[in-house]
This record gives structure tokens, C-alpha cells and sequence, in this order.
């Protein structure tokens, strides 16, 4: 169930997102620092991860251990969801999976 408003104050986001997970914050963070602190091109990033339903450890977990703290990685993960290339079910199997070896590169053709 999506936990973002749109009468959210960024703050808010930010808390909903990362669960009060300071690993799941840093990765907020770092999308906000891939938009060049562009606050308002972070949103539709928040909105998407809002929809996947991915919150505090697993948020942190995709960026740390599925990426590698790459937030590149990250945002083509969150690109390929939204043209159909990776599923809920693929990043939930990367996530429980981590340190086997599953990452995303074979879906991103990296």
C-alpha cells in the first residue's frame, strides 16, 4: 500500500521512504544529489520507489548491497520497473537473495 501523499511535506517523504532507516535516508539522499539537489526531479523518483513499495531496509539494501551504492544503479532499476523490464517480484528475489550473487546487471544488461 503506497505510503506517499501528495499533501506530504518533503520531510515527510523522506520519513515514509526510509522507515527512519539512516541507510535508507542516505540513499534518499543520494537520488536528491543525482538531480543536482534538484528537490523537484527527486519526486517522481520518490513517487516510483512509493509505488514499488520498496521502505526502509529494502530501500537501503537495493542501493548498498544490490547496486553496490551506485545511485545510477539505482535509477535505471527504477527506470527498468517503469518501462515494464524488471517486476516487483525481481527486485524482492535480488533483495532477500543478496550476498548470492543476484544483482541487476543481468536485467539491465550491464
Amino acid at each position: 500500500m503506497k505510503k506517499i501523499l501528495l499533501t506530504d511535506k518533503f520531510d515527510d517523504v523522506i520519513l515514509k521512504l526510509s522507515e527512519g532507516n539512516p541507510g535508507a535516508v542516505t540513499t534518499c539522499l543520494e537520488i536528491i544529489n543525482a538531480k543536482d539537489s534538484d528537490i523537484s526531479q527527486s519526486i517522481p523518483i520518490f513517487l516510483i520507489l512509493d509505488s514499488m513499495e520498496l521502505y526502509g531496509s529494502n530501500l537501503y539494501m537495493l542501493w548498498n548491497d544490490c547496486c553496490d551504492r551506485n545511485i545510477e544503479k539505482v535509477l535505471k532499476v527504477v527506470d527498468g520497473y517503469c518501462h515494464g523490464k524488471i517486476s516487483n517480484e525481481d527486485i524482492n528475489q535480488r533483495i532477500k537473495n543478496v550476498g548470492y550473487g543476484l544483482s541487476f546487471d543481468d536485467l539491465l544488461g550491464e
